[in-house]
């Protein structure tokens, strides 16, 4: 004689709600964290361009000194 305890069975539709509500979850999370992750790129996207504006000035700076410097050399021996 089986005992009559009641066991719960759950049902295919409770696990397929479960299993989407997860995937959901999972989904919506990585959305935040790829938008966190363009934020971020941007910010250092920023940053190199000014970084390289920056180095782009200092070698013009020392290119046309080093021309100027090449120039009185130049003038120097002719006179």
């Amino acid at each position: 004689m089986k005992p009559n305890i009641d066991h719960r069975k759950p049902n295919k539709k409770s696990y397929t709600i479960i299993v989407w509500g997860v995937f959901l979850i999972i989904l919506i999370a990585q959305i935040f964290w790829l938008g966190w992750e363009v934020e971020r790129l941007k910010t250092t996207i920023e940053q190199n361009e000014k970084t390289i504006e920056v180095n782009n000035q200092a070698i013009d700076g020392l290119q046309d000194y080093i021309l100027e410097q090449i120039r009185k050399e130049h003038n120097s021996k002719f006179i």
